[in-house]
């Protein structure tokens, strides 16, 4: 037992610090990362595994989260392990980075510019978005990826080490891969959108806590943001984005184009429209949020390891 509550209390410590690591060090290139050779990989097996089934979708699923956890086993150390395979699915500086640069276009009033940017933090239509919808674009898109990015990365990393690190990352790139609800991923799709929605149920509700708790911004009404996340097509960004809406007082959510579909989503929120100086606002509660997590997790995986320590 007490070199379990060790070994947990350094999965803590190690996540925590690989946040960190990535705000100073950053992503590795993109050539040689390991997420993004793991998409190229998935792309192959999707190539050869693709059929209109939803049979077919697990069996894809399947092998990216069974080549996530092969992997795991080059990382076995429980601090070390855990600190490299966490800092590797952690992006909260790019994140924030590409958030800043269309934020920049938009204050300087060149929108095509932004809206060149815009595709590598959302999914949706951007050719008929105005200025206020790019902002709100990339206000939900920072909202929800800090908890898929960032936060959901750290607490698995946390609780299961180099194998929860890299299985979360795993599941949440299959997700963004194929797990679009269009008609060529509708069945081969549906695994994979729904286990993502399964991992990152606890890890959005974390990061709705710690924004309601966060000591700047407004108040947030419990009940309030709840109801409004519950009207958001996702079970997990529809509660984050609610959160953060209601602590930064603005709007989130309407008319989004997905592949030429309109798609009409309930407002969440009780303030003004979003403009582009809320980017700041969002990049900088993000920050706080992920901060306090961060730190928080270390804290604790201290606290276990010395408390394993004494046990012995």
């Amino acid at each position: 037992m007490k070199r379990l509550v060790k070994d947990i209390g350094l999965r803590f410590l190690g996540s925590g610090c690989a946040l960190f690591a990535d705000r100073i060090l950053g992503e590795p290139p993109s050539a040689v990362h390991p997420v993004a050779l793991f998409g190229r990989l998935m792309e192959k097996c999707e190539f050869f595994t693709w059929r209109d089934t939803r049979t077919a979708g697990v069996g894809y699923n399947s092998v990216g989260i069974a080549t996530a956890a092969v992997s795991a086993l080059l990382l076995d150390s429980p601090l070390l392990g855990t600190f490299v395979a966490t800092y590797l699915a952690v992006a909260e500086r790019a994140l924030l980075q590409n958030a800043s640069m269309i934020e920049g276009n938009l204050q300087s009033g060149d929108l095509a510019a932004a809206k060149e940017l815009l595709p590598c933090l959302v999914g949706r239509d951007v050719s008929s978005l105005d200025l206020s919808g790019c902002a709100r674009a990339v206000v939900e898109s920072v909202a929800e990826n800090c908890s898929d990015a960032v936060v959901a990365p750290m607490v698995y990393g946390a609780l299961f080490g180099a194998l929860g690190s890299l299985v979360y990352r795993a599941i949440n790139t299959m997700d963004a891969m194929v797990g679009y609800q269009s008609e060529l991923y509708k069945n081969f799709g549906w695994a994979s959108a729904r286990v993502d929605d399964l991992v990152n149920f606890v890890p959005a509700r974390l990061l709705a806590w710690v924004t309601a708790i966060s000591p700047e911004g407004s108040k947030v009404d419990f009940k309030a943001a709840l109801r409004d996340g519950k009207k958001h097509p996702s079970p997990n960004a529809g509660v984050v984005e609610s959160f953060y809406a209601h602590k930064l007082e603005v709007t989130l959510g309407g008319t989004n184009s997905y592949l030429g579909a309109l798609e009409v989503r309930a407002v969440m929120g009780k303030g003004r429209a979003v403009v582009p100086k809320d980017i700041t606002r969002v990049s900088d509660l993000t920050k706080r949020n992920d901060t306090l997590i961060g730190l928080s997790f270390i804290g604790v995986g201290l606290l276990l390891y010395i408390y394993g320590r004494m046990a012995g």
